[in-house]
């Protein structure tokens, strides 16, 4: 496998700002505010007071100190606020979230208790009543401005995450905690304390690791879809009062910021699959620890210097047992785990109350203490209407709802997409700049099917009725018309255009080019390479590509080259090359020769294609 190309230290960023895009300004509705709450009542004002602010449902996953009723008694002060409260029994368990990672003791961090869980089930919640816009938020947060929530609810559209930063108290790992006292720059990064979600386009969940937060949005940070918008506070706390506290967060920090590191370089995903790869970063984390320590070292210490040293030593012993075959080891569960998990939620049913999705989750409103081995569990809601939905949501839900009852009586969608088809698959890594995107959802129509092993890019549009043959590509931003048949391996690259009732085979069809209605194409349409020294992706190297009008036919094996348009009703014989203008209802030949229907003498000229 090819090496992936990594910064000179990959272990050594101090910032992963340029991950992140800015939030223009703007304002919209947030759906829900999620809580995972194990702290006392007071610690959920901030919550409360949000959600009366913007109007959005607040749901409280409580544990520990956190309970439900302690919520309820806290929002009698707040009678128009819209709120559900949950006591999560200790042993809860649902199949929906059966993940292999999270059996994977070792890499778990004890302290994070039932995050993951609590986060998860926000998750669900949100696609099963159809929410769009999901505030993740922890009961440790302070200083949180609704405007800012707004601003980054209006930017969901073009993005899939935006985080509020938590900079102050600074959102750390210990390591970095170490790094900044050891005088070192030392910046902070969106995370799960503070997130707000699209969950109508996020498909991801959050792993049982330290930086799961991180791991739930890796996709988004490659696809250049994260922002960020405004800062809060965290409760401030000593990183290196407890030294487990470092062993646990070692495997996850690792892993995160490896993954982070392929963001960074628009190094596809896979590159994680190879032990190499990790080799070279465990090498890097090393040498990072070290360096900490010893710039710790190399004055008097202070007190909290010795316990960042000792916190550190205790992040080495860690690191020095994970191996690169332990890291990619853990890409694979984690991967297979996203695959099941986007299963299961394209199986959710639709909800349109509260109570209906919380019996689905096992989590209803009726005390749970008198069932034999079960921990007690009280659900408390609050006695305004928690259906009140933002108006965008309406028309949409009636949609589903009449589209679930029509699959009932039979009318099921004709759509088919085989298992082991990657729909969505981001555009591939440019050797220059960066793509222009489309800002648009990939959609696929009514009718399609599409065979195993192909690859349906990110923002492409696929007409009704169309068949994506096995083993066919179509990059990002390729826009297929209705009824086009793709076959014998074709490939449709970046941004093309295909016009209705195509049909694509066993051929190369260019970024940018275009094609009209009603054309068989089955040789190459190529751009020219004056000069081969620039950059493949180079600006100054983009050429015009070729551009069909409608009822062309491109005989097998023949090329056509460069920003050449074939006129409407034109016939490219099987192997020629155009590298020249073809006027309407023309045959070409061999190298840019031309004929007419009528001086042609074989049978070509009296087939009903020039009729």
């Amino acid at each position: 496998m090819t090496k992936p190309p990594l910064a000179a230290d990959p272990a050594f960023r101090d910032s992963h700002y340029a991950l992140l895009r800015k939030v223009a300004a703007g304002s919209s509705a947030v759906d829900a505010i999620v809580v995972a709450a194990t702290r006392s009542a007071e610690r959920l004002t901030v919550a409360a007071d949000l959600g009366e602010q913007l109007d959005a449902l607040v749901v409280v996953m409580c544990s520990r100190a956190a309970t439900s009723g302690g919520f309820a008694r806290l929002s009698e002060s707040r009678p128009n606020l819209r709120w559900l409260a949950i006591d999560l029994p200790t042993d809860y368990y649902h199949p929906l979230f059966d993940f292999q990672t999270s059996k994977a003791d070792e890499v778990k961090a004890g302290r994070l208790g039932d995050l993951s869980t609590k986060r998860n089930l926000g998750l669900a919640l949100a696609k099963l009543m159809r929410w769009k816009s999901v505030l993740f938020l922890d009961d440790d947060i302070e200083g949180i401005e609704p405007v800012h929530v707004a601003r980054a609810a209006s930017a969901l559209g073009e993005l899939r995450i935006v985080g509020l930063e938590v900079a102050d108290y600074p959102d750390n790992s210990v390591v970095c905690h170490a790094n900044r006292l050891a005088g070192s720059p030392q910046q902070t990064f969106i995370s799960g304390s503070a997130l707000l979600v699209d969950a109508d386009r996020i498909n991801s969940f959050f792993p049982e690791i330290y930086n799961e937060d991180w791991l739930f949005f890796f996709d988004a940070a490659q696809r250049g879809q994260i922002g960020r918008v405004g800062n809060v506070t965290q409760l401030p706390y000593d990183p290196f009062a407890d030294v487990s506290r470092a062993t646990d967060e070692e495997f996850g920090d690792v892993f995160a910021e490896g993954l982070m590191e392929l963001a960074h370089v628009k190094c596809p995903r896979s590159a994680a699959e190879d032990p190499h790869f990790w080799r070279r970063f465990l090498v890097g984390r090393a040498r990072f620890i070290d360096s900490i320590g010893c710039r710790l070292a190399s004055g008097p210490v202070t007190d909290i210097e010795r316990r960042a040293l000792t916190a550190l030593a205790a992040s080495s012993s860690r690191l020095n047992a994970i191996t690169p075959s332990s890291c990619a080891a853990y890409f694979d569960t984690w991967s297979a785990d996203l695959t099941q998990w986007k299963l299961r939620l394209s199986d959710l049913p639709i909800m349109t109350t509260i109570t209906s999705a919380l019996d689905f989750l096992e989590l209803s409103t009726a005390d749970h203490s008198s069932h034999a081995g079960k921990s007690s569990q009280r659900t408390f809601m609050s006695s305004v209407p928690l259906e009140a939905t933002p108006a965008h949501q309406v028309t949409e839900l009636t949609e589903l709802v009449a589209a679930a009852k029509q699959e009932l009586e039979g009318a099921a969608s004709t759509t088919r997409i085989a298992l082991t088809a990657q729909i969505d698959a981001p555009y591939r890594r440019l050797q220059a700049g960066d793509w222009t995107r489309l800002n648009r959802e990939t959609f696929i129509g009514e009718g399609c099917d599409i065979g195993h092993f192909s690859l349906i890019g990110e923002e492409v549009y696929l007409g009704e009725g169309t068949i994506i043959d096995a083993y066919c590509m179509v990059e990002g931003g390729v826009t297929l018309g209705k009824n086009v048949l793709l076959t014998h391996r074709a490939s449709v690259e970046a941004k093309a255009k295909i016009g209705d009732n195509c049909i694509i085979g066993g051929t190369l069809i260019c970024e940018k080019s275009r094609i009209g209605d009603n054309c068989r194409v089955f040789g190459n349409l190529i751009h020219r390479q004056l000069d081969p020294t620039i950059d493949w992706d180079a600006e100054e190297a983009e050429e015009p590509a070729p551009q069909l009008a409608d009822n062309v036919f491109v005989g097998w094996g023949a090329t056509i080259i460069g920003g050449v348009n074939i006129g409407e009703g034109s016939y490219i014989c099987a192997g020629a090359t155009v590298t020249k203008d073809v006027p309407p209802h023309h045959i070409v030949t061999g190298t840019n020769k031309l004929h007419t229907p009528q001086e042609w003498n074989g049978a070509l000229a009296k087939s009903p294609f020039f009729a």
